[in-house]
């Protein structure tokens, strides 16, 4: 019989913070809920590290602000002072930074306690989140499937109510895939909106760092904190959206009261992906080709073919990213757009991943080209240039079908 789940942790994170500063429950009290259900489920691999000391001690401070008291599970590519960060890789296995990652700072500021570090795709380059070193990330949403990635043991850990909120990051996808497949909500915010300090490089022109939880309005909240900005009033009404895929929401956007017409994006130059992928080897330079055998398979595959892109074609693309990002429009032009996150259902966990890289990003990674914000309700994907018509949009959608 599975184990049930503390009531605590089923708690929508506004809930859970108003709970926390009437005295209703302490934020030990939900700390300590949090690591029992993160110690039952261990064996579905979405922790690498845990902290229960440190947030304990946190917890026992009784912390104030809009996040006050909430488990935050955060991606094992940030760095934690005092707390062992690897990457995903056996090469930072008994790595402890002495500094801490800028989004994890302003997150604990607001009263966030960070519970432990979640697994991902070794070093964030991967869609599913089989790590060679930590374990494969179960799917609690559907077992026998792959997380996602890279935020894969972020999504899962939500999925599986192990924490409240959660941190990621998103290169080419890595918060939307994740929340796809687990079924929880990943926001991709605009590039350069929040500060990447403190994390890990994959791809730096495209890295992005956002929040990740269960629903449109607890990733809102989050991003609030991140971000500064308030969160955007719930809005579809009067929209002109763009399906750039079929999705199964197109009746019910026009039932409130948007208006659903088929877009297309720009067509983009090789040179974007041959940026990426550059900057990906450059990421590795001080350890590959040097320790190549201390990574995996598929990351070793990954970072070959990286050594072999021309110098020239990573210039062309370091040149023609401002131009895309200046000159971005959808054809018709349109407030929003509208697409599957995934263009197939979540691959087998024992799939090869170079095969589903493909479907998992052909979705996602367009957004991370524009530099627009996007997010992942499931498998339904919002995304445009404006912030607050996006996640505006997301809150309107939310509610509706509560």
């Amino acid at each position: 019989m599975p184990e049930p789940i503390d009531p605590l942790l089923r708690l929508p994170a506004a809930e859970l913070v108003a709970a926390v500063h009437r005295g209703d429950v302490s934020a030990v009290e939900v700390t300590e809920a949090a690591l029992r259900r993160i110690e039952a489920r261990a064996d579905g691999h979405a922790f690498i590290t845990t902290c229960p000391d440190r947030a304990l001690r946190r917890a026992a401070r009784r912390p104030s602000g809009p996040l006050a008291g909430l488990p935050l599970a955060v991606k094992d590519l940030f760095d934690t002072a005092g707390v062992r960060t690897t990457y995903g890789s056996s090469i930072f296995a008994d790595h402890v930074p002495s500094r801490t990652a800028h989004a994890v700072r302003v997150l604990e500021a607001a009263g966030a306690i960070v519970v432990g570090k979640t697994n991902l795709h070794e070093f964030a380059w991967g869609v599913t989140s089989q790590n060679p070193h930590y374990g494969t990330v179960a799917n609690p949403a559907h077992p026998g499937r792959v997380a996602g990635g890279s935020s894969g043991g972020t999504a899962a850990a939500l999925a599986d109510h192990q924490c409240t909120i959660g941190l990621g990051t998103d290169t080419g996808g890595s918060l939307r895939i994740p929340a796809a497949c687990c079924e929880v909500v990943g926001f991709k915010p605009a590039f350069g909106q929040i500060p990447v300090h403190g994390t890990f490089p994959l791809a730096p022109s495209y890295d992005t760092v956002g929040p990740m939880a269960r629903t449109v309005a607890d990733t809102a909240l989050v991003f609030s904190v991140l971000s500064g900005r308030p969160v955007p009033p719930a809005r579809l009404a009067g929209l002109r959206i763009g399906v750039l895929a079929p999705t199964r929401a197109e009746a019910d956007l026009e039932a409130l009261g948007a208006r659903v017409e088929p877009a297309t994006l720009p067509a983009f130059p090789d040179e974007l992906m041959a940026l990426f992928t550059a900057e990906c080897a450059i990421s590795h330079l001080e350890r590959f080709p040097s320790q190549r055998e201390r990574y995996g398979a598929d990351l070793q595959q990954k970072l070959d073919a990286a050594q072999r892109v021309p110098a020239v074609d990573y210039r062309r693309g370091l040149l023609a990213l401002p131009a895309v990002r200046r000159g971005a429009h959808v054809s018709p032009a349109v407030d929003l757009v509208v697409s599957p996150t995934i263009a197939i259902e979540p691959p087998p966990d024992d799939c090869w991943e170079p095969d589903v890289r493909v479907p998992l990003t052909q979705h996602t990674r367009p957004f991370n080209f524009l530099g627009w914000p996007a997010i992942a309700i499931g498998n339904l994907q919002f995304a445009g240039p404006e912030t607050d018509v996006v996640l505006g949009a997301a809150l309107a959608w939310e509610t509706a079908h509560r």
